[in-house]
């Protein structure tokens, strides 16, 4: 189909004379909405990455931030990772309960509740905290705070 459209764009005098009154910048900046737009409406209808949803539901606002991709950030965003949940579900670990707690070692158990990571957690809620109420949103958390954030899931990564 792409060939066959490609084809009748390249044979259609009409089409290529009103390309050639369009800037190319207007062009790229039309397909990337496009491309976008699409993006987003095959985002909102997937049942995948409901973990990744929370921190990302707009997909044009995560283009926007500059974001250092790290795979303890990722193993955060996705909850894939080093996380005794995760792992549990492959058979990897017995058990996917904290060895801090009673509770399953989650991103939301790591980010809340665990005692190991208590000083970085207030650390964290203490920034958050003169601008912003905790328990703030994944999408708030990671935009304004994604320096914060990254020092804690460094912590979390290395201490499991």
């Amino acid at each position: 189909m792409a060939d066959t459209l490609a084809k009748e764009a390249a044979t259609n005098a009409v089409l290529i004379e009103s390309y050639k009154k369009v800037p190319k910048s207007v062009v790229m900046s039309e397909l990337s909405k496009i491309s976008v737009e699409t993006w987003q409406r095959e985002w909102d209808l997937t049942t995948k990455g409901v973990i990744t949803k929370e921190y990302f539901p707009v997909v044009a606002d995560r283009l926007s931030i500059n974001i250092s991709i790290t795979p303890n950030l990722t193993t955060i965003v996705t909850g894939h990772g080093n996380i005794r949940s995760y792992l549990h579900r492959f058979k990897i670990m017995d058990t996917p309960t904290c060895a801090w707690a009673s509770s399953d070692q989650t991103i939301e158990h790591m980010l809340h509740e665990c005692a190991l990571i208590n000083q970085e957690r207030d650390s964290l809620i203490s920034a958050v905290v003169k601008t912003d109420v905790w328990a703030i949103d994944k999408k708030h958390l990671i935009r304004k705070y994604k320096k914060l954030l990254n020092l804690l899931t460094k912590f979390i990564l290395i201490n499991l």
